[in-house]
């Protein structure tokens, strides 16, 4: 990591202390939220990337519940986190966000933009990850579970990390990742490790309920938006776009953590797509 990354806490409300992280110091923000049960530690190439920029000042927090943030037994659901991002956005005065979220990390996005609106925002990026968890295809739409679960997934997500945490972080990372190596798998599960398993399993089962696809189509043609996804998802996010999000630009490559394992081209997309704000 750069020398220039600077760690910090602000305290929220009483119960309710968060961790992040900063790099950079340009008047422009760039705030990236990290998925489910995820730290600051995934974005780290983000944040030595923008390191010296005087343009952006790049920050990635731990959400409530996740790495060093505090562990509440309370408000592991999305509209409550969307709430916990506004307060951290006051508490720091941010304005000119561009606001980043990966995966469930997508959910908090969305929540904060549908209560909040866009004032305070420059332009929002999905990074594999999208505003409405649940429907009736998840193989035909934009979402990540069946309603009918007939895959299995809602319940695997759910059951698996209270019952046998070691099996459910190792296939959650090899998901995750194109290069799984001992290595890789290990650096994700330590960092999966820091959200408890009663979380993990209500940060999964309260995400079923979240749908904030109003206030993301509500975006079209209002606010730059810019879609980066794994390849397996690349015909069902097209295909979407063309319907409800035609002025979002759409980026396909890599698995879901292909913001750490091609960094390179996914901050120089990133950049190039903030160049073109101004």
């Amino acid at each position: 990591m750069s020398s220039a990354l600077i760690s910090d806490t602000v305290k929220i409300s009483d119960d309710l202390t968060i961790y992040y992280e900063t790099a950079g110091s340009g008047p422009k923000t760039v705030l990236f939220i990290p998925g489910w049960g995820m730290s600051t530690q995934v974005f780290e190439k983000q944040l030595t990337h923008f390191a010296q920029s005087n343009t952006y000042r790049a920050i990635t927090y731990d959400p409530r519940g996740q790495g060093r943030t505090t562990k509440t037994r309370d408000g592991h659901y999305y509209d409550q986190r969307g709430a916990d991002l506004k307060a951290f956005i006051d508490a720091l005065g941010l304005r000119n966000i561009t606001l980043v979220g990966w995966s469930y990390g997508v959910l908090d996005q969305f929540s904060y933009i549908s209560q909040f609106g866009i004032d305070k925002l420059d332009a929002a990026v999905i990074v594999d990850g999208t505003a409405k968890t649940v429907g009736d295809d998840n193989s035909k739409e934009w979402v990540w579970l069946r309603k009918d679960d007939a895959d299995g997934s809602r319940q695997w997500y759910t059951m698996t990390p209270l019952v046998d945490r070691g099996q459910f972080n190792r296939a959650f990372a090899e998901w995750m990742l194109e290069n799984a190596t001992e290595d890789n798998v290990f650096w994700l599960s330590e960092i999966s490790n820091q959200t408890d398993n009663t979380t993990m399993a209500i940060l999964n089962e309260t995400a079923s309920y979240a749908d904030y696809s109003q206030a993301l189509e509500a975006l079209n043609g209002k606010l730059p938006l810019l879609v980066i996804v794994r390849e397996e998802w690349s015909d069902v996010v097209r295909n979407h776009m063309k319907e409800k999000l035609s002025c979002a630009k759409v980026s396909v490559f890599g698995k879901h953590m292909m913001f750490w394992e091609h960094s390179e081209r996914f901050n120089s997309e990133l950049s190039a797509f903030l160049d073109s704000l101004d």
